[in-house]
């Protein structure tokens, strides 16, 4: 009875151990398991449906640099987001460029002999008729550039804030103001380098003829001088106001009252600009000059005069016109509209937080399920060694225990080891499957370094994908490039200098005939300094606005990549600014060489006199011949010349003067006082002697393009939120491990039924067969 009694306290207290035992070994594990996947944080996603504008501006406050809205239209016309209107100067809707008034001080005559040029009464009708024109192709220029404007698209993949949105339309609704003015005012630089160039000669011309005698066969016309300033050389100008009857050109005439200050330059053009309107914003002032006019010249006087209030009666009519006649503009943008055209189906925003308690639950009690049963039967292995081995004090009863393992005596015994070895196989089958089976693993960084993100590159170049969390970056932000011209533009043939010293050796002298180049040299090189001067300004304002505008890429670009795109923007934009500037230069030349507007240099046309009459006898025009080419056929007209080109106009001539004779000092200068360009230069130009000026003009007169990238700065403004990559795992056991363990819960279920499905399966087939063998 002892013994029994003693054997059942054994037994007792090796359940309690056991129990403890397994409770700790299970205990262990979880807790170590609960603690990570409290602590751990990881990154967190969610999704709303078809966000409000409401929910949007409420989601983007909260989680800015990590909201996503993809747009289901990615396209939309400016014309949907903005409203622009300008409003011109109040000059452009004044009586002042009115046919009423034009008629009004234009009298009967547009040209009247008994005043001088400088008088109002003759230049002044072209000042206003000049303005009235400026300020209808402004307004058409403008209407224009507003409707081309409004019909581009705005590209936008994704919601960008309201702060964002409104930056950029501002910045695009800039670049596009400064390019519409640029292109306005372009057009007026380069007719007036052409005319000053060719000295191309007008009613109010800047030339005068002095008196024909019977004698003479050939008129030269000479240049005006206003106070000692040579119109063939330089921009002068000479006030107007109401001049004494004088001579017509040969002298300036006394000056009874002048209009403070107004102009009259060597072109119409520039001494417009170099006008105010002040006296116009007077009406006493416009009273009290109208009645000084010797002959009325009209109706009675009844215009308004200009509100100063609205603008500075001192202002220049150049700082007006480089404005394209706008005192203001005014622009609405609609951030609705743009979100509504955008109509995002979904938001995704991410945010990293720590697993809530519901989750660590499910979680253990998941492994908690897997890892029982195996601690359960580990245990009680590892105690029935040890109760064995120590009962038998050896180790042949541990082996008996496990021989007893396979003794199937009782219908119990057969289910439990069918339970044991289907359980083993299935999860060794599925070990093999996962563990071994290949497949596609991604991988997430969570806003890498750039130091970081070079690692990955180097080891996952082609399937690292990196997102921006700023698709558009400003050029200039990362890029600088300077433009390297010929050295033509930086040489002393561009100066005033140069200039004026070919000017003194064969200024329209009698010493060379029209074909030869120093007849129109002064008028070949003030050519090819305002060339040089209109490129410069091209380029310049080119690249200012590129590097204003932004690069457009989601996906972050590797360096290498990076820079074949801007070498292929680059080059692109390089062509887009020498096309249009090329395109209109040649308008211009058309239009003036078509029209055959005769040069003051008497280089296309000559003024013959006629013979029968006696004095103050007429010229006749006639055109003039280089070889075999007829300047009244063709203005291209040109002939090689001492190395140079002299043609029908000096512009002409210097565009087909090929560079060699820059090089040889012995035909650019033989009195040494300048020195030819350095002949070690041609090693690094992309042009040769043979190249001509132009050739080089459909350039821009650029030689090279010098770029410097910084992929750093590129990479901050870029400033990806994550990195993913993708590779090949063709096994993962701890992974399959983990796996296993969770499923064991279920596998022992399943398991332990197909054991008994069996086991009742072989017992019925048994007991037929007994029950057949015994009939």
């Amino acid at each position: 009875m002892f013994k029994a009694n003693g054997s059942n306290q054994h037994q007792i207290n090796y359940q309690r151990i056991a129990t403890r035992l397994y409770l700790l070994v299970l205990l262990i594990p979880l807790i170590v398991i609960s603690f990570y996947l409290l602590l751990n944080e990881d990154l967190q996603q969610k999704i709303i449906s078809q966000p409000s504008e409401f929910q949007y501006k409420e989601l983007e406050k909260i989680y800015s640099s990590n909201l996503y809205c993809p747009c289901s239209t990615v396209s939309m016309s400016y014309s949907t987001l903005i409203m622009i209107e300008p409003y011109f100067h109040q000059v452009c809707s004044s009586d002042l460029i009115s046919d009423a008034w034009i008629n009004y001080i234009k009298g009967d005559d547009v040209m009247n002999d008994y005043f001088s040029v400088f008088d109002y009464q003759n230049s002044g009708v072209f000042h206003f008729q000049l303005l009235s024109l400026l300020c209808q192709h402004a307004q058409q220029t403008v209407n224009i550039s507003i409707k081309t404007f409004l019909q581009t698209q705005f590209l936008s993949s994704q919601v960008t804030s309201q702060n964002q949105f409104e930056a950029k339309i501002n910045s695009s609704i800039n670049d596009w103001k400064s390019q519409t003015i640029d292109q306005f005012l372009e057009t007026i630089k380069i007719f007036q380098a052409v005319s000053h160039g060719n000295q191309l000669a007008s009613e109010l011309s800047h030339y005068y003829f002095p008196y024909i005698h019977s004698n003479d066969t050939k008129v030269n016309p000479e240049v005006v001088e206003y106070l000692n300033c040579s119109c063939a050389l330089s921009s002068c100008l000479i006030s107007i106001g109401l001049y004494g009857d004088d001579v017509y050109y040969l002298e300036l005439p006394q000056l009874f009252i002048k209009i403070p200050n107004f102009f009259l330059g060597c072109s119409q053009i520039e001494g417009l600009m170099k006008s105010t309107l002040e006296c116009f914003y007077n009406l006493s002032c416009m009273i009290e000059f109208d009645q000084y006019i010797f002959f009325p010249l009209g109706s009675s006087f009844n215009f308004s005069n200009l509100n100063e209030n609205l603008n500075p009666p001192n202002e220049t009519m150049e700082s007006i016109i480089n404005r394209l006649m706008i005192d203001s503009w005014t622009s609405n943008i609609s951030f609705s509209s743009y979100y509504n055209t955008c109509s995002p189906s979904s938001c995704t925003y991410q945010y990293i937080s720590r697993n809530d308690l519901f989750f660590v639950i499910t979680t253990i009690l998941g492994i908690c399920g897997g890892l029982s049963l195996g601690l359960k039967l580990l245990t009680l292995i590892i105690l029935r060694f040890i109760e064995k081995t120590i009962n038998n004090n050896s180790f042949n009863g541990f082996i008996t225990m496990i021989k007893n393992l396979f003794i199937c005596n009782t219908e119990q015994r057969i289910i439990n080891r069918l339970h044991f070895i289907f359980l083993l196989l299935i999860l060794y089958f599925i070990f093999l499957f996962s563990a071994f089976k290949p497949k596609l693993v991604t991988v997430q960084i969570i806003k890498p370094s750039l130091s970081k993100y070079k690692d990955l590159l180097k080891d996952h170049s082609y399937s690292l994908q990196c997102s921006c969390s700023q698709i558009s970056i400003q050029y200039e932000t990362f890029l600088n490039i300077e433009p390297h011209f010929h050295d033509l533009c930086s040489s002393q043939f561009i100066s005033d200098e140069w200039i004026h010293y070919i000017y003194g050796e064969g200024h329209l002298s009698r010493r060379f005939s029209f074909d030869d180049y120093r007849y129109s040299a002064p008028g070949q090189f003030l050519s090819l300094s305002s060339l040089c001067k209109l490129s410069q300004e091209k380029v310049n304002r080119t690249l200012t606005q590129f590097l204003t505008s932004y690069f457009m890429n989601s996906q972050l670009l590797s360096e290498n990549l990076l820079i074949e795109e801007i070498e292929i923007i680059l080059n692109r934009l390089q062509l887009t600014a020498s096309k249009s500037f090329i395109n209109l230069f040649n308008l211009i030349r058309e239009i003036i060489g078509s029209n055959m507007i005769m040069s003051a240099w008497v280089t296309n046309w000559e003024y013959v006199p006629q013979s029968e009459f006696s004095a103050y006898l007429l010229a006749r025009t006639a055109p003039l011949s280089y070889g075999e080419c007829n300047c009244g056929l063709s203005f291209k007209c040109t002939q090689s010349s001492g190395g140079m080109m002299s043609g029908c106009y000096p512009l002409e001539s210097i565009l087909q003067t090929k560079l060699y004779c820059f090089y040889d000092q012995n035909c650019i200068d033989l009195n040494g006082n300048f020195t030819r360009l350095n002949m070690s230069t041609l090693a690094k130009s992309q042009y040769n002697l043979n190249s001509t000026i132009g050739l080089i003009l459909n350039n821009l007169m650029i030689e090279k393009y010098k770029s410097n990238l910084s992929y750093e700065n590129y990479f901050n403004r870029c400033s990806p939120l994550s990195c993913s990559y993708s590779y090949i795992k063709t096994h993962d056991v701890t992974q399959t491990i983990i796996s296993l363990i969770s499923l064991n819960g279920g596998l022992v279920l399943i398991t332990r039924c197909l054991a008994i499905i069996v086991v009742q399966i072989y017992k019925h087939k048994k007991n037929r067969i007994k029950s057949e063998v015994l009939q």
